[in-house]
């Protein structure tokens, strides 16, 4: 009767450990699911020989990640099956990203990404999503203009950079952008959050002259060009641009690494330029695309 007694305590101190895994386990698996479904897609949209196949893939892409995000606890899900694309997160553990490019024939690229952000770090903290959309505007990418998700232009984005100076907290984007046939761009980008809403570019860098919202470095595609984070040294280190030849100043798609390197060094919450900085950098295959043209057969 004893022992009868212990068995019937044992599965009732059980039963709201094991209600909770099956309320939990349906959430999992079609988290799971998706993810599956997303490593298809990636690896369909690079194979894919024609443009507009490769389109179907990309939205095929967005509505998996959409409807994932939308799960709740898809924050703390690991998405770690996805391999060939760039998925970021910060040091502070309250904001990622997931963020593909789509090569064009013409020698262009098109991009999706979504940004999934916490306010806080407690348990019940708000979860936010947003998917960034391409601005339809063909200008190109402004160093002095504020960007929302709605009008974004577009990067693939490799490291993440998080600042924390006072009140005021935002993040660092490094990324990449394959233009055109012609030039290449490489990009610090800042991203600022005010409770569910999302705006890229802030006046965080001190320079000569102006108060840009972001830095943009535009060089021709035949050349590599390096934008790193030094972590330990609070600078983000990059080549120094110029044109090859006198006579082509202005047009970026002659200029390239002058094998000098130029630097923003945080101070007080700021990025200060800094010229001909002395650095030992590697052209890490990390900083390319994931699909890069270049590599397709």
């Amino acid at each position: 009767m004893q022992g009868m007694r212990t068995a019937i305590t044992i599965i009732l101190c059980c039963l709201p450990a094991g209600w909770a895994l099956a309320k939990e386990a349906p959430f999992n698996e079609r988290l799971q699911a998706l993810e599956q479904e997303i490593v298809h897609h990636l690896q369909q949209l690079k194979d894919a020989p024609i443009e507009s196949v490769r389109y179907l893939y990309h939205d095929s892409l967005r509505m998996a990640f959409a409807e994932a995000l939308s799960i709740e606890g898809s924050f703390d899900y690991p998405f770690d099956r996805i391999k060939t694309m760039s998925v970021l997160t910060s040091d502070d553990g309250l904001f990622r990203l997931f963020n593909w490019n789509l090569p064009n024939d013409d020698g262009t690229h098109f991009y999706g990404c979504f940004f999934q952000w916490k306010s806080t770090r407690k348990k019940d903290a708000e979860v936010n999503w947003v998917e960034l959309t391409i601005d339809p505007d063909d200008r190109p990418l402004s160093a002095n203009k504020y960007m929302t998700p709605e009008k974004w232009k577009g990067a693939l984005y490799y490291d993440v950079i998080t600042v924390n100076h006072k009140k005021n907290h935002y993040y660092l984007l490094l990324g990449w952008d394959g233009a055109d046939a012609l030039i290449n761009r490489k990009v610090i980008e800042p991203i600022t959050f005010s409770g569910g809403k999302v705006r890229l570019g802030a006046p965080v860098f001190k320079v000569d002259r102006g108060s840009p919202k972001r830095h943009v470095l535009e060089y021709s595609e035949e050349v590599m060009v390096s934008l790193k984070y030094h972590k330990g040294e609070k600078r983000i280190v990059f080549d120094h641009l110029a044109p090859r030849a006198a006579g082509l100043e202005g047009n970026p798609a002659f200029y390239g690494p002058d094998l000098t390197f130029d630097a923003f060094v945080y101070d007080n919450g700021k990025w200060v330029l800094e010229s001909n900085v002395n650095v030992t950098l590697s052209r890490e295959q990390s900083q390319r695309p994931y699909i890069d043209p270049r590599l397709r057969p």
